[in-house]
């Protein structure tokens, strides 16, 4: 850790359960703030594991809290938020008027930090700051909750479809076991639909295959999918594989190759291709929103300019560049795929395979 340093990011970038496990990972010490719907929200993160939360926000203050839980009345709300101010917290106020015993405020406390840090975890736009800095808790009530339990129950919650979908992909993604499960993974008390996804995934499968197999509702699946992956249960594996990449002499040729199978999907679609690639434009637009701007003839002729994608990786080194356009170029195939699939015959979607296998390199 370097003390004092402050660290800025875009969460369109990251998502912010990666970004815990990844100070997870590092055992990072400091305070990471972001903004919910203009409240600046703050998580204190101890050796990589948040043990305390705040929030700007007057609907997250313990009072609200506990009169949202039907633990106070609103009377009682009314008199003891009166005294706060005079030295004294409202948990100690509700204490001392025998509302509350101390076991019930300080669960009470417990329960209002998760809520806290639930009520960001699926945001996908605006800054983050995070200072690696030591702080002391000698006067907090702090949670003794891991990182990865703390998002195993916390990322359940998450009820956006489009946060979801953008972090799995599309039903054509395949997934497998980690070779090293985490250690932390005994005590993450998984439920048993949970171990039964887990324990199918030890060989490649598709997401499509895992949503018939699953016990769980279809979005419950991707939800659990979602999790895994970002504890890292599970890996996403590559769509192109490095024989192909090896085939590829350069980034312009790769794109060109892309750009071919966009063009043969957008001729097909006749009336309905600009929705399509509409659709697929504004699905991947918070996660490779670098890659989509200034692209707008990408749905409107089902081509990307290569210029504008070549300036974009300009800063990356050459295994970056193929690793990134790669990653970028699979995931709009896939997305524009799954659109499609909604017009086309599976004859017309099995001539824009036979074409991909024929007359490309590509391994998708």
């Amino acid at each position: 850790m370097t003390d004092g340093l402050v660290l800025e990011g875009d969460l369109s970038d990251i998502l912010l359960p990666t970004l815990l496990m990844s100070l997870y990972r590092d055992k990072e010490t400091g305070v990471l703030i972001v903004e919910e719907k203009g409240y600046p929200k703050s998580m204190f993160i101890k050796n990589g594991n948040v043990v305390f939360a705040s929030s700007k926000c007057s609907d997250d203050r313990l009072g609200e809290f506990l009169l949202r839980r039907g633990q106070i009345t609103v009377k009682e709300f009314i008199v003891t938020s009166k005294k706060v101010g005079q030295g004294k917290k409202l948990g100690e106020i509700l204490v001392d008027l025998g509302i509350l015993t101390s076991e019930e405020m300080i669960l009470g406390v417990k329960n209002q930090l998760i809520e806290i840090i639930d009520s960001v975890l699926s945001l996908t736009k605006g800054k983050y700051y995070l200072e690696l800095t030591d702080f002391s808790t000698e006067e907090l009530i702090t949670l003794s909750m891991d990182m990865p339990h703390l998002l195993h129950l916390g990322m359940k919650k998450v009820k956006s479809w489009k946060t979801i979908y953008s972090a799995v992909g599309t039903l054509e993604t395949r997934v497998k076991r980690s070779e090293q499960i985490p250690s932390f993974s005994s005590s993450l008390e998984l439920t048993g639909e949970e171990e039964h996804l887990l324990s199918i995934m030890s060989k490649s499968t598709t997401v499509d295959y895992l949503l018939e197999a699953s016990y769980l509702s279809q979005f419950e699946t991707y939800n659990v999918l979602w999790i895994f992956i970002t504890l890292g249960l599970i890996k996403k594996e590559s769509s192109v594989s490095k024989e192909s990449t090896e085939k590829i002499l350069t980034l312009e040729e790769l794109i060109d190759e892309f750009n071919d199978v966009f063009s043969i999907y957008f001729q097909k679609l006749g009336g309905n291709a600009e929705k399509v690639f509409k659709d697929s434009h504004n699905l991947l637009a918070n996660d490779f929103s670098q890659f989509l701007e200034e692209q707008e003839g990408f749905y409107l002729y089902g081509r990307f300019d290569p210029d504008i994608i070549l300036m974009k990786l300009r800063s990356f080194s050459e295994e970056e560049k193929i690793a990134k356009l790669n990653s970028f170029m699979v995931e709009v195939y896939y997305s524009v795929s799954f659109f499609a699939h909604k017009f086309l015959s599976k004859e017309e979607i099995m001539e824009v395979e036979n074409y991909i296998k024929t007359n490309t390199s590509l391994k998708i």
